[in-house]
């Protein structure tokens, strides 16, 4: 059986002729008709998830795996914008969703009906397109046009950069009305494929830039694994002017790169962060996650040219000069097609030897060093099972992961297009529920209990294990300057201290739970996750009041080691 709707009816064949597979429905009366539609249609699989917010991060972690949209349904009023952190989230990190919002009539918004709110480009800032159907569509052109805008919509979606695309769906009552299930034959407009490339006028100019240039830096945010971008960039960093810095979520961890960037740099002092400054840098992917870097490339000159297929000029580092509208693949492929480049130049020696210098003392210092923050994120770095996947938290967790060295054996995701904590949960869910693999979810504790309806659906599988650092509050705040000096209110309302652990959490949706406090029982109790053959939590309690002290101290020993003697 199928609503009666036939803008309905349109959409769910429409979604059929496109693949696309995955859709989430959250509860309510007005979106039925989506609900009664979309139960067993064949081809196209149905969740049901209750809290719009978690609903629409496990929407984004499916469709952050598949690279095609995930479909969300929800009903009318507030249910919509609660789906507004996860549709933020995937505009600034290029994930394809389909958000589908039902709503009542247009004559009855605004006069009082329950469960209505001016839904109408409801969320225009943070998607590609939005639109509304025409309800009453039974025949001849409203039948065409919706027909067409929906189309268009889903195209939108992973057409060109991908992102979010709204649809409107205005639907009067009944909404239960069912028709026997048939076929429609709906029009469906393709996109021809086309390929970009650097105009040879161009290509010969930048070609002589970077090869005059002494000192030439690739700066990469995130991106998705790609394992031809890795070989083109591990072939140009082995020039003598080059240095190429990543970051874990970049998926880029090439012997030749830096990874660790906070721990190369945070003991430079004004020569060192002088000598560090390229001629030209070179920017890849988005939401690049190290402060310190960006304090450094702002405050001296450089030329920038950033790199990427929207031809969006990212004027993150204050000098921008350059946008290439190309994939950072076919940049690299380009400037590398022809003779081999000799430049004389000491920059990727010298950056070289001060991080292999970093490492040492890094990792000496975390042999002794006191239970803390950075000793367990160490441990269970090294400890995360090859050839799986890593989903990050944010804030202080984030950062932790990037002092360890890039692991090319792991996958690393994170929720860096805004940066909130309000859905790293949700999205783990929904990712390893798409990949079927080994799936390690590492977050702070506040996020995790901000995020708890994550697990209240029946989309946990066994592959998911989940690894919460719980030091009493939101120990970002400890770390940054600024909040760390506001005294009472320190703890009050930056922090949020607390004293709340996840066993109770994990005995109401029956997952497993260990807990871990020390060196010794935190391997024991990575053991044990790695073992349990369902989805399971390793809550690990740190020291609030100490685990700031400790990574200042890391980067002073490092300062002092590495760099004191190195005039």
């Amino acid at each position: 059986m199928i609503s009666d709707k036939k803008p309905v009816q349109d959409f769910v064949s429409l979604l059929t002729a496109h693949g696309i597979e995955h859709v989430i429905i959250t509860p309510g009366s007005r979106n039925a008709p989506f609900s009664i539609s979309l139960l067993n249609y064949p081809g196209i699989t149905s969740h049901s998830i209750v809290d719009e917010r978690s609903a629409g991060f496990v929407a984004l972690g499916m469709a952050q795996q598949l690279s095609k949209p995930v479909v969300l349904i929800c009903t009318s009023g507030t249910a919509a914008l609660n789906f507004a952190p996860a549709i933020a989230e995937a505009y600034y990190q290029r994930i394809p969703l389909l958000i589908i919002t039902a709503d009542r009539p247009m004559e009855w918004i605004d006069q009082g009906e329950g469960q209505s709110i001016r839904q109408r480009d409801l969320h225009r800032n943070y998607v590609k397109a939005s639109c509304e159907i025409a309800e009453e569509a039974h025949d001849g052109d409203l039948v065409w046009y919706n027909v067409r805008v929906m189309d268009e919509a889903i195209r939108l979606c992973t057409e060109g950069v991908p992102g979010p695309v709204h649809i409107n769906f205005p639907l009067r009552e009944s909404l239960y009305k069912t028709v026997d299930n048939h076929d429609r034959n709906v029009k469906m407009i393709r996109t021809a494929a086309t390929e970009i490339s650097i105009h040879p006028d161009e290509l010969k100019v930048v070609k002589t830039r970077l090869a005059q240039s002494k000192k030439v830096m690739v700066l990469a945010g995130q991106l998705p694994d790609q394992p031809e971008l890795e070989s083109y960039l591990t072939t140009f960093a082995q020039r003598d002017n080059v240095i190429v810095f990543t970051e874990a979520h970049s998926n880029l961890s090439s012997d030749t790169f830096i990874t660790t960037i906070d721990r190369l740099i945070m003991g430079f002092d004004k020569e060192k962060k002088k000598y560090i400054l390229p001629d030209i840098l070179i920017t890849i992917g988005r939401n690049i996650i190290s402060r310190k870097i960006k304090e450094v490339l702002r405050a001296g000159e450089t030329e920038h040219w950033h790199i990427d297929i929207s031809g969006e000029g990212l004027d993150t580092l204050k000098n921008l000069r350059r946008i290439f509208p190309i994939s950072p693949i076919d940049f690299f492929r380009s400037i590398q097609e022809g003779e081999k480049v000799s430049i004389d130049s000491d920059y990727r020696k010298t950056i070289n030897v001060w991080n292999e210098k970093a490492r040492t003392v890094a990792a000496q210092y975390l042999e002794h060093a006191p239970w803390s923050d950075l000793s367990a994120f160490r441990i269970i770095h090294d400890a995360i099972p090859r050839n799986s996947d890593v989903q990050m938290g944010n804030s202080s967790v984030v950062r932790y992961i990037l002092l360890n060295d890039s692991r090319g054996d792991l996958r690393y995701f994170g929720n860096r297009g805004v940066a909130g904590i309000d859905g790293c949960s949700s999205t783990a869910v929904g990712a390893s529920f798409i990949t079927g693999k080994l799936t390690t979810l590492i977050t702070g504790d506040v996020a995790f209990f901000y995020d708890g309806n994550a697990f209240w659906n029946e989309m946990i599988t066994a592959n998911l294990k989940v690894i919460v650092i719980n030091n009493g509050g939101g120990g970002i705040f400890r770390i940054i300057e600024g909040p760390n000096k506001t005294g009472e209110a320190l703890e009050k309302f930056f922090e949020t201290k607390h004293n709340r652990t996840a066993e109770s959490f994990a005995a109401m949706y029956q997952l497993n739970y260990h807990s871990s406090d020390s060196v010794e029982s935190l391997r024991g109790g990575l053991k044990w996750l790695y073992q349990t053959n369902q989805c399971a939590i390793l809550e690990v309690f740190t020291p609030r009041l100490e685990n700031d002290q400790i990574l200042k101290q890391f980067f002073t020993t490092i300062k002092n080691e590495v760099y004191q003697n190195d005039k």
